[in-house]
């Protein structure tokens, strides 16, 4: 077989268990600690405890004995320092006074050394003492009309006995895959019954939590026979023990989150996966089966999968569940997953497609990208091995050779690196594909993910079963029982604001939609110039008559004045990379023709193949050149009725400047107080995708300039890869806000510009980052408001999540749109939320296809002092004033245009530079050429035309 005509590719393998990067780092927490008296714990029953830094408070004994000395305290400065020493910063209300009397935003209180009843208001428990990496919830709100929905959480008991927290460490010179380690650890409980009597739950790194403390005491070492040459050698070490009251305490809102409450949830979330986890591949917090699959094409298919993860909620601790999908490479002769990827069908003759001579260079490089770091299955003299492949041979199997131990020449290497034959090797099943998916499987992924709300509550309710809870010993073991049944609980449809067309026509939204028939836009731009730049041969004469005289027609009746009837055409072919240049030549026969330059470019693009004009274009007309432009498909354009030509002209108002709708004054009353203007700011960031770690991350920040709150600017910025502060938040923020000045007081004629209140609406940070959020980019929203120089003003910024598993699904003959989903406006914040910090969902938009997802709010700061009726109501009438659109959208619109500008920044490079294309090539760098690559692409980021950057270019 190694010598087989079919001059076979080789490929160069390594063992699949010694494949990924070096993480020796091990944090090891002993028992015991110095901890200083002042933080000692207070319960008699937690007194068995082990020492740990808490949130709790003195001993009374120990409060009466400090309360003394300060009464004895000679002079003031002593006392005070006394008092510094004795009470810890944060405890009670007259704490978080104190801090605000530093701030300024309460006049300074005369001290009284000795105050007895001072010291003690701030070492007793009281419901202030509780900490918020955010805002404490205000209430709970009330607007709307209650209903009742059915959420896919699950209820589950807090565990009541100590868990055993211990380190497991194994010395080995490289990392293991999670799935080896996960194995070693198992056999470790396996082959030592007598210590491990009940089996701890192991994350598959350095975490396992027991529900005993094993007999081996504080350390141990243990050799596990795992199949391999040699045992392997696994040190465990005794880390904490960990109360699980405090979680108890925590959801009901009567302690801070703390240390021992993300382990006590860590805990849970290992031990509810480990059952599943043991038949099945699986990822961070989801584990997928072959139970229901679908093919995406080129060797990779869809399988289906479920989400689970332990969350804290109000009063209770619940098992949020739900459907989840992943790629993964198929199974089977590799030779066949080859062909299949090649474009060939599995069963067709390899020769002409795989053999050495015949695979050019391009796409050798091709199927490497592919299949690197694929696990196969090789068979040599009986023996059956694990191997990752590494490379793909230029020559066949008939003239490949190896130099041999004696000197001489063989045809055959097998070692622990080895070329082995594409035939002899085998797909290993359950392999995650983590390439970046084609256009058409990401077409194949959306279909498949979606399900309508009834099919997928149905799913998870099925998916139960292969969860197994009720028959894990591991959730027995802790005492964790999770209700069969998902949750029904309590929420409110907000009231559906009023929109305001032009000529003051109004219109209310049903189920997150309206039509626009007989509407004039709010305030429609006029069209000073008009061209049209075709690249679509087929695009006959008929067809340019359509688009002209339909367009005209949609311009009329939305109120957008200035199209042409008959405005200038230039056809050029779809090759080449002068289309910056078809532009210029198209401005200048416009103004030859009509006299000026156009501010509009429409542009017919193919229907297939257009990505790399569409790029071209837009970087000529919003990067170099400054004009409008709006891309359409020809057979858009050839088909198109007068309501798609109405759409396509909410786009073009957009970019020109104009508004198309804006929120009646009642519906967003907090942002249209003359006395107080506000600014409303979007935010996110953009990452590179999988296995492109060679480019920066994208930060884009979007901003009201308008006192309606519907006109926006936009600017971005190239960062350190992967980066999810924004580094030059200042900057941006000092930016819009100076537009917004800019806009008040020359096109409002206001003659105090400068915004009184922002709302900041930042997407795209987890709940871990909050705190870091918080630290680094609220700071750097009141350094840009001191670089523009006017007063502070007050701020709330919201976090906006939208990567949550958290859905609804109406009851039986509950409230539903036609979707099946739940009504637009749907609101939640009690049952399901944070038991103190101020969060809600908030599922703004009518469902079309699949079930709707809400977003997740959580407000970090608040300055303004919102009650959640106001917030609630202010988001939800945001998110119907979307501009390109008659639809309420799922997120507030300047966290949606800031999406939409981070998406955008392959535009903002030279199409024909070093960094145009883009191309996957650029990630297959060290980590050092990586490091400055990433500074290459930063430097070389154009920013957008002064002219373009006016308006609403990302439309």
């Amino acid at each position: 077989r190694t010598r087989n005509t079919l001059q076979s590719l080789w490929l160069i393998v390594e063992e699949a268990e010694v494949e990924v990067v070096v993480d020796r780092e091990v944090v090891v927490v002993h028992r015991e600690e110095e901890v200083p008296p002042e933080v000692a714990l207070v319960k008699e029953e937690e007194e068995h405890l082990p020492c740990r830094r808490t949130e709790r408070v003195l001993p009374e004994v120990e409060v009466r004995r400090r309360c003394r000395r300060l009464e004895q305290a000679p002079r003031v400065e002593e006392a005070e320092a006394i008092e510094a020493a004795v009470l810890r910063p944060g405890v009670g209300e007259v704490a978080q006074e104190d801090r605000q009397e530093e701030e300024g935003s309460l006049p300074p209180r005369q001290r009284q050394v000795g105050s007895k009843s001072r010291v003690l208001s701030k070492l007793l428990p009281n419901a202030n003492g509780v900490f918020v990496a955010g805002v404490k919830r205000p209430s709970y709100g009330t607007l709307g009309v209650p209903v009742d929905v059915i959420v896919n959480c699950f209820l589950a008991d807090i565990p009541k006995n100590p868990i055993y927290h211990y380190d497991t460490i194994l010395p080995e010179d490289k990392v293991l895959p999670q799935k080896a380690t996960m194995e070693i650890i198992r056999k470790m409980q396996e082959q030592n019954p007598t210590i491990f009597t009940k089996r701890g739950s192991y994350d598959g790194r350095k975490n396992l939590y027991s529900p005993i403390k094993y007999s081996f005491g504080n350390q141990a070492q243990y050799e596990v026979n795992d199949g391999g040459r040699n045992p392997r050698r696994v040190r465990i070490q005794f880390a904490a023990m960990i109360n699980p009251t405090s979680t108890s305490r925590y959801v009901e809102g009567q302690m801070s989150h703390d240390e021992q409450i993300l382990t006590t949830l860590n805990a849970c979330n290992v031990a509810i996966r480990m059952q599943p986890i043991q038949d099945h591949p699986f990822n961070a917090r989801s584990f997928f089966t072959r139970a229901e699959t679908k093919d995406m094409g080129r060797s990779v298919e869809l399988w289906r999968g479920f989400f689970q993860s332990v969350r804290p909620a109000i009063g209770k601790m619940v098992v949020n569940v739900d459907i989840s999908s992943a790629a993964f490479y198929k199974s089977g002769p590799l030779i066949k997953v080859c062909l299949e990827y090649m474009g060939r069908s599995p069963e067709s003759d390899p020769v002409p497609v795989l053999s050495g001579p015949r695979l050019d260079a391009r796409n050798r490089r091709d199927l490497l990208k592919f299949i690197r770091n694929l696990n196969v299955r090789t068979q040599r003299n009986g023996e059956s091995r694990v191997r990752t492949i590494k490379d793909i041979s230029e020559k066949g199997a008939d003239t490949l050779t190896f130099a041999s131990d004696d000197g001489g020449t063989t045809s055959v290497a097998l070692s622990k690196t080895a070329w082995v034959p594409i035939e002899c090797c085998d797909v290993v099943p359950g392999q995650f594909y983590r390439k970046t998916l084609t256009p058409d499987q990401t077409k194949h992924m959306v279909e498949f993910s979606t399900l309508r709300p009834d099919a997928r509550l149905r799913n998870i309710r099925n998916g139960l079963q292969q969860l197994s809870y009720g028959n894990s010993a591991y959730l027995q073991d802790f005492g964790i029982n999770v209700d069969a049944n998902p949750m029904t609980i309590k929420g409110r449809i907000l009231p559906t604001p009023t929109l305001v067309y032009g000529r003051n026509s109004t219109i209310v939204p049903r189920d997150g939609a309206w039509n626009m028939r007989d509407k004039m836009l709010y305030r429609p731009e006029r069209i000073t110039g008009c061209a049209i730049l075709i690249y679509d041969g087929r695009f006959r004469p008929e067809s340019e008559r359509h688009l002209k005289e339909t367009m005209y027609a949609a311009c009329q009746s939305v109120g957008l004045q200035g199209m042409p009837q008959d405005p200038p055409v230039l056809r050029k072919n779809a090759t080449g990379g002068q289309y910056w240049n078809h532009i210029k030549e198209l401005g200048t026969l416009h103004k030859q023709v009509k006299g000026t330059m156009p501010n509009l470019i429409i542009v017919v693009l193919p229907d297939f193949g257009n990505e790399d004009i569409y790029v071209r274009i837009k970087n000529a007309g919003d990067i170099k050149i400054g004009v409008a432009t709006q891309c359409l498909k020809a057979m858009k354009c050839m088909k198109g009725n007068l309501q798609y030509y109405a759409n396509v002209c909410l786009k073009i108002n957009a970019k020109l400047g104009g508004i198309n709708v804006v929120p009646r004054r009642d519906s967003v009353g907090f942002v249209r107080d003359v006395a107080d203007p506000t600014m409303i700011i979007g935010a996110d960031v953009m990452h590179p995708g999988p296995g492109q770690a060679a480019r920066p991350s994208y930060a884009a920040v979007v901003g009201s300039v308008d006192a309606e709150v519907s006109k926006y600017i936009a600017v971005s910025r190239a960062q350190g890869s992967r980066v999810e502060m924004i580094e030059d938040l200042a900057d941006m923020v000092t930016h819009v806000i100076r537009k917004y000045m800019q806009y008040r007081k020359d096109v409002e004629k206001t003659a105090n510009p400068a915004p009184r209140r922002i709302l900041f609406y930042r997407d795209g940070i987890s709940e871990g980052q909050f705190k870091e959020c918080k630290e680094k980019e609220v700071p750097a929203i009141f350094t840009a408001c001191d670089r523009v120089g006017i007063p502070r003003p007050k701020l709330t910024f919201i976090v906006v999540g939208k990567r949550h598993h958290v859905r609804f699904f109406p009851p039986p003959g509950g409230s539903a749109d036609r979707s099946g989903n739940a009504p637009a406006g749907l609101v939640v914040d009690r049952e399901i939320t944070s038991s103190v910090e101020f969060d809600f969902y908030l599922q703004s938009h009518g469902g079309l296809l699949g079930t709707s997802r809400s977003a997740h709010y959580n407000v970090l700061v608040d300055q303004n002092g919102f009650l959640p009726d106001e917030l609630q109501r202010l988001s939800f009438s945001l998110c119907h004033v979307y501009a390109r659109a008659t639809r309420s959208v799922s997120i507030v619109p300047p966290v949606y245009y800031a999406d939409t500008v981070c998406a955008r920044a392959k535009h903002h490079y030279d199409p024909d530079g070093a960094y145009g294309a883009a191309s996957d090539s650029m990630s297959q760098v060290t980590t050092t050429a990586g490091n400055d690559q990433v500074e290459n692409m930063r430097r070389q980021y154009q920013p957008i035309h002064p002219n373009t950057g006016q308006h609403m270019y990302f439309q």
